[in-house]
């Protein structure tokens, strides 16, 4: 299937893959040096790439003198670090070769390594002051719950600024947070720990190692950098191993024989070099193949190495393999791929600067960037009673609001004032058809009752309400009084009354006299 070119004049296709990108529940992340481009740190391969000024630094070095001030901040050497003599550098050492593992072999082109490499983490770590939006869109992208992996070729460590982790002792993380059980649930800081079900591992694989630590060339420890190390390699000299160093001291204070003392060395992979994580990578990488990923995106990167060209394949073809096609591969980049090479592996390719593709998958789907928020309603008696109390979510810590990116346009402060309260609703209990029969019936005996109108009142019944008998004279004529009987068996007949026939008491009043006559008889 051929490459679909989309350029920024072509909004259909953008919203297409907007579209596709909010409709995404797993997506895959490679990206590399273009996207940091923005922040003053060049690429590899542009006109202006380092391997441009690399050469720019060999010349410079080789005359004796500095790089001019238009050079990019992140290429030129730290004010701090020595001037190079005229004689230490070869013609030959071209730019590329300061990336290949050959260079160990030259004491001479270890030496410019050491110095380019630590004057690049300096000038970093002072001057870039913040990433790029493309970092903050791969934040987003974990914040919404659909990052399964970032896979970077670079060594500048920008991801961890947004709070990404990047520790690969985290590993592959909970294979149950993508379920629906797991989406369902509030987001909790708890949840995302070590051994919590959202625990996301090593959000970001540095494929090609980091800026942040020193390994020993001999015992493969790691370290963090310090000023003395620093200063050392600014002047183009490998510091000690403090762990061997630590090992050796202690066997000659023993009185043994000391051990050999290893160097170190900025922690990064160079061309022909293997991954000393590359065990725990390898675990991960299978992790997220089986998970089944539903998009794929790359970013910033020429695919011209090896080893990224495996992966992209092997990510692709799991994308593609869901079920009715759905899975994309979607490739943002100004150099276009080769058609011969990735005509069936890539699906839309975004002739886009990163960050500006960015802020056009902005415009056409806003609602990728909107984090729900989690309210916990308050029961009050009141209907209309507002609640004013501050709302707060797990998913948008304070930190988090500072970041225009992660919120909405209208929207700068985490406190939400005059808030309907929730009403909670009780709904009656669910009853059974035997039940919604009986229910019925009894509502119809009850609605026959009370239609009757009784002619005379029963005792229970209040007896200021008496029925007064039509008269058609001034004198009023009574009943007949039945047989006179005793007051005790008008006693016995009130205290047990018959079963079926029940006694009543009849009370008339007479209109002109006043006086009320009371008779006692059965219905």
């Amino acid at each position: 299937m051929p490459i679909l070119e989309v350029t920024k004049d072509d909004n259909r296709q953008l919203q297409n893959v907007a579209n596709t990108l909010a409709s995404a529940k797993k997506i895959v992340i490679i990206t590399g040096a273009g996207i940091s481009t923005n922040c003053g740190i060049p690429d590899f391969r542009s006109e202006d790439g380092l391997y441009s000024l690399i050469q720019a630094h060999r010349d410079a070095a080789t005359s004796g003198k500095r790089l001019e001030k238009r050079t990019p901040l992140s290429a030129r050497p730290h004010t701090n670090s020595p001037p190079t003599k005229r004689s230490s550098i070869p013609n030959n050492i071209k730019g590329k070769d300061l990336f290949d593992s050959q260079l160990w072999k030259d004491p001479t082109s270890t030496s410019v390594f050491y110095t380019f490499i630590a004057s690049l983490r300096k000038t970093i770590r002072e001057d870039v002051m913040r990433s790029t939006p493309t970092h903050r869109f791969i934040k987003t992208i974990r914040d919404k719950r659909k990052l399964v992996r970032c896979y970077t070729q670079n060594i500048d460590g920008l991801e961890s600024r947004e709070g990404l982790t990047v520790e690969m002792a985290r590993g592959k993380g909970n294979r149950g947070r993508f379920t629906k059980q797991a989406l369902e649930k509030p987001n909790t800081a708890i949840r995302c720990q070590p051994g919590g079900d959202l625990d996301g591992g090593c959000e970001v694989v540095q494929l090609h190692g980091d800026l942040e630590n020193l390994r020993c060339t001999l015992c493969q420890q790691t370290c963090q950098w310090q000023e003395k190390d620093e200063a050392r390699l600014l002047c183009g000299k490998a510091p000690m191993c403090h762990f061997c160093n630590i090992l050796n001291e202690d066997r000659q204070d023993r009185g043994k024989r000391g051990t050999k003392v290893g160097s170190l060395r900025p922690n990064i992979v160079l061309y022909g070099e293997e991954h000393p994580s590359a065990d725990a990578v390898g675990k991960i990488t299978a992790h997220d193949l089986a998970l089944s990923p539903d998009l794929l995106l790359i970013l910033g990167t020429s695919l011209h190495v090896h080893g990224l060209k495996v992966l992209v394949r092997e990510f692709a073809k799991a994308v593609h393999a869901r079920a009715g096609g759905r899975g994309k591969v979607v490739f943002v980049n100004l150099s276009k791929p080769s058609d011969s090479a990735w005509k069936d592996v890539i699906d839309y390719w975004v002739s886009m600067d990163c960050d500006e593709w960015v802020g056009a998958m902005r415009r056409h789907r806003s609602d990728i960037w909107q984090i729900q928020r989690e309210l916990k309603p308050t029961v009050s008696k009141g209907l209309n009673k507002s609640m004013t109390k501050p709302i707060t979510s797990p998913q948008l810590p304070a930190k988090a609001l500072e970041d225009k990116e992660n919120v909405p346009a209208d929207q700068n402060a985490i406190f939400v004032p005059k808030i309907p309260c929730p009403m909670v609703v009780v709904t009656p209990k669910k009853r059974s058809p035997l039940q919604d029969f009986a229910f019925g019936f009894v509502s119809h005996v009850r609605q026959v009752a009370a239609n009757l109108t009784p002619t005379k009142m029963s005792r229970e019944q209040d007896s200021s309400q008496l029925p007064t008998p039509p008269s058609t004279d001034s004198r009023v004529k009574f009943q007949k009084r039945p047989e006179k009987r005793s007051r005790s068996d008008d006693d016995d007949l009130l205290a047990t009354p018959s079963k079926k026939r029940k006694p009543t008491i009849s009370i008339w009043e007479d209109a002109s006299s006043g006086s009320r006559r009371r008779q006692i008889h059965r219905c």
